[in-house]
């Protein structure tokens, strides 16, 4: 088995506004179009509050934006959110490592580790892999939550 490309991850910069949304439109517009139908206004608008609440990292690869993620800290939980990687580096093992970021952080602040994701989106099987368990799901969304191993 090969081994990931390197990448590294910093701080979203102004600049990356308008590619983040493109990465969400180009990762999420399917399952977006399935469970809520695309409105480009709306997701324009979605898009500019999430920026405003707090920004993603980006992940970078070979001084590329890749991708993103967010880890919310929700006072009793830690919240997994803004999760996208180019469908051109996907499979490649970096979402593994980006979610071993993640579970690292909950363990270490021994906060458990929630996420949620949109109904037929295919990253549930990572989730899955990775040792995340459903918690509960409504017509739009899976939620699950990370069950740390002792």
């Amino acid at each position: 088995m090969t081994s990931p490309p390197p990448f590294t991850v910093r701080t979203a910069y102004d600049d990356d506004y308008e590619f983040l949304f493109e990465l969400k439109k180009q990762t999420e517009f399917e399952p977006i179009k399935n469970v809520f139908g695309w409105d480009e206004t709306v997701q324009r608008r979605i898009h500019a509050e999430e920026w405003l609440e707090e920004r993603p990292l980006i992940i970078e690869s070979n001084g590329k934006a890749i991708g993103s993620y967010l880890v919310q800290d929700q006072g009793d939980k830690l919240y997994f959110c803004r999760f996208f990687i180019l469908p051109s580096h996907q499979g490649l093992g970096i979402g593994s490592q980006i979610l071993n970021l993640a579970i690292k952080q909950a363990q270490h602040q021994q906060l458990p580790l929630t996420l949620s994701y949109l109904q037929s989106n295919r990253v549930g099987a990572l989730y899955q892999r990775m040792g995340f368990v459903q918690t509960g799901e409504d017509k739009q969304f899976v939620y699950m939550c990370y069950q740390h191993k002792n």
